[in-house]
């Protein structure tokens, strides 16, 4: 009976320390933008410890041109009522993302404002299986500006259809403690997490002894 209390305890533990960082999980939406190009808007609700919050609400356009597809994406850093802190860059598997990703001309993709978002934007070589990486940081309000705090890295592996360019979401993830990531793989839980079972198991071993 002692080893039930004892296993409930730990996973009520681990429940309550993953829960101060978690992600809604990010997905994309196809909607028709102008010219021939076609709007991706991805979403997700990102939630860190000690309360800190941002969100993923992106509008990437993609449209082709001489047989090559390219991505732009509308820059809603500067709106002035609320406005949105994401960037979104080309990369492959295996990178490691943090802050130097996003600081890549050849990697980032473009931004734009306004309406020219069916000319130009960042040349995508794969079309049908290439990973994209993000930096979402939260957005406070600091002597009357609108400033970043703390961000997040993460990535998208997607496809496009070269026929209708619809975009399908093939796996994700995300850094919930704000560190670097490696594309295409699931960071390990966090330590406090790990810690918190490690003990829960040895408290069984002893107990069995």
């Amino acid at each position: 009976m002692r080893n039930i209390v004892i296993l409930v305890v730990a996973m009520l533990g681990l429940k309550a320390v993953a829960a101060s960082a978690y992600w809604t999980g990010i997905y994309p939406q196809n909607n028709e933008g102008l010219n021939d190009t076609k709007e991706y808007s991805l979403g997700a609700d990102i939630y860190g410890e000690n309360g800190a919050h941002t969100w993923i609400n992106t509008s990437l356009y993609g449209h082709m041109a001489n047989g090559n597809f390219y991505l732009k994406q509308m820059d809603f850093s500067g709106e002035w009522m609320n406005p949105t802190f994401n960037w979104w860059a080309i990369v492959v598997y295996g990178e490691i993302v943090d802050e130097t990703t996003f600081h890549d001309a050849t990697k980032q993709v473009e931004l734009f404002w306004g309406d020219e978002h069916h000319t130009g934007g960042t040349l995508v070589e794969k079309l049908d299986d290439f990973y994209m990486a993000f930096k979402a940081s939260e957005v406070l309000l600091e002597g009357g500006d609108y400033v970043e705090g703390q961000s997040w890295y993460g990535w998208v592996h997607v496809s496009v259809d070269d026929t209708d360019l619809k975009m399908t979401l093939l796996g994700s993830g995300i850094n919930l403690y704000g560190g670097a990531v490696t594309v295409g793989a699931i960071p390990e839980p966090h330590s406090a997490l790990l810690l918190l079972l490690g003990g829960a198991l040895l408290a069984l071993r002893r107990r069995r002894r």
